[in-house]
């Protein structure tokens, strides 16, 4: 039986909805770097989410990876000792779908691309004729 693209895409985001929330009753941070899917803004891969436990200080971290909370990341080795502590459970890994929002945003940022690309080559076309 062969299932369509918007069935995955649906599965794969009722998925990382339960884990999200696994994850925020288990007590971890759960933040994650790229929060609106478009591109320039925040780091890392959609998948990834906060390790530590929640009201931690400083930076979000996944494995050796951290950031700020506007996303930037930054390649940084887990401190000696700490392994356990910047993984969350293999359980709970997320799909790289991208949440509804996420899509929303892009859609609505390509647009906006493409309408400032179409006023630029009506700007040059007036400009030779």
């Amino acid at each position: 039986m062969r299932i369509p693209g918007r069935v995955w895409i649906t599965i794969h985001r009722v998925q990382n909805r339960w884990r999200d929330a696994l994850a925020v009753a288990a007590g971890y941070c759960n933040d994650r770097p790229q929060k609106t899917g478009i591109p320039g803004e925040g780091g890392g891969y959609r998948h990834w989410r906060c390790a530590l436990k929640r009201r931690h200080e400083g930076l979000h971290r996944a494995g050796n990876y951290v950031w700020t909370d506007d996303g930037k990341t930054t390649y940084l080795p887990a401190p000696h000792g700490s392994g356990k502590e910047a993984w969350q459970p293999k359980k709970w890994n997320r799909n790289m779908t991208p949440t509804m929002r996420q899509s929303r945003l892009w859609r609505q940022w390509q647009a906006e691309q493409d309408r400032k690309r179409a006023a630029e080559r009506r700007a040059l076309g007036e400009a030779y004729s």
